[in-house]
């Protein structure tokens, strides 16, 4: 169960128009968290929406509108949460609940704020959240909660985020979610973050060589096989 710790809070930010949550699924969200959800805010055009607005003002959301244009959402939530900290000082914790892979991006500038990052997504018809950029999964709706998966062992942040990234990528795509082509992690990589991971791994100082930060990883291993590289889940 939550605990007070001077009045710090938790903020929720939801992209109504990618995920929705039950008022279990927020107790189940808050059971994760010592902080107190206090803020919730979604973001959608609400228009195209039904009475979803209606459902959530009475469950203590505050509503923002945007325009009904592709991905809006996803920058008005993304341009609000690197505000954060102007907006609510009390704020240690965030849940970032959408599952467009573009949120990295928000999860990563939470970060630089020094709060704690849970991001919530829907999978396989299941919400899943997870504290970022650790590896551990909790699924709604299971009875033990809890799924056990590596941790990402190491002291380097931009080494856990990239980590982070490439393993959502192999549990969401892979073969089996345990196992892809090297070729196929480079190109998924480039598709969800625009972005090649070679120039990533160059601008955050990790070597820009994938081959090689997968091999010096500690939860992925890089295999070849036919003469094909592999990268698999350790």
């Amino acid at each position: 169960m939550p605990t007070s710790r001077d009045k710090d809070i938790a903020v929720l930010l939801l992209d109504a128009e990618n995920l929705q949550l039950t008022a279990d699924m927020e107790a189940f969200l808050q059971s994760r968290c010592s902080y107190q959800i206090t803020c919730k805010i979604a973001f959608a055009n609400w228009r195209v929406l039904g009475n979803t607005d209606q459902l959530l003002h009475e469950r203590g959301y505050d509503l923002i509108q945007v325009p009904g244009a592709k991905d809006a959402a996803d920058g008005k939530m993304i341009a609000f949460g690197c505000q954060l900290r102007e907006f609510y000082h009390k704020a240690k914790a965030v849940f970032v609940c959408s599952s467009d892979a573009v949120m990295l991006s928000l999860c990563n500038c939470l970060l630089q704020q020094g709060l704690e990052v849970y991001r919530v997504v829907r999978h396989d018809n299941q919400v899943k959240v997870s504290k970022y950029p650790e590896n551990g999964v909790a699924v709604f709706g299971q009875p033990t909660a809890t799924v056990p998966v590596t941790t990402t062992q190491t002291d380097d942040p931009n080494r856990a985020v990239i980590e982070r990234q490439l393993v959502d990528i192999i549990q969401d795509v892979g073969a089996d979610k345990k196992s892809i082509a090297l070729s196929g992690l480079g190109q998924e990589y480039l598709k969800r973050n625009g972005e090649a991971i070679t120039k990533a791994l160059t601008r955050l100082k990790l070597g820009g060589d994938l081959k090689k930060f997968v091999s010096n990883s500690k939860l992925l291993k890089l295999q070849k096989v036919n003469k094909v590289f592999k990268v698999t889940l350790v």
